[in-house]
């Protein structure tokens, strides 16, 4: 019975930062995103291009997530998160700090909600 499966296709696949002068940037390899089982573009394409201080949209920066209240801010939490999502130091960070990313926004949701339900 023949293999199907493409040479390296359970190696996790990064996305590479790219930094550019346009909006919405976004680049990639259909060839490395379409044979690997798990890829980070998804969590690359949101922090990049929506939510991180590299995000462009119709001229505004800054991304969805610029300037957080100082309480939020002060302890540098999420700035870290969105630049290890955006554009990782870690082999694989991107994965994990977007995972971290996705708690931290639910705990403060979840804070917020309690906050104003008093």
């Amino acid at each position: 019975m023949p293999n199907d499966k493409p040479e390296n296709y359970d190696v996790w696949y990064e996305s590479r930062f790219e930094e550019c002068d346009r909006e919405a940037c976004l680049s990639f390899s259909k060839d490395s995103l379409c044979s690997r089982v798990t890829v980070d573009h998804n969590y690359y394409a949101v922090c990049q291009n929506l939510l991180s201080r590299y995000a462009t949209w119709r001229g505004t920066t800054g991304g969805l997530l610029h300037d957080p209240p100082a309480h939020i801010a002060k302890d540098g939490q999420l700035l870290t998160l969105l630049d290890e999502c955006t554009r990782p130091k870690k082999h694989y960070g991107r994965f994990q700090a977007a995972k971290e990313l996705r708690e931290y926004l639910t705990q403060l949701a979840a804070a917020s909600s309690s906050a104003t339900a008093r």
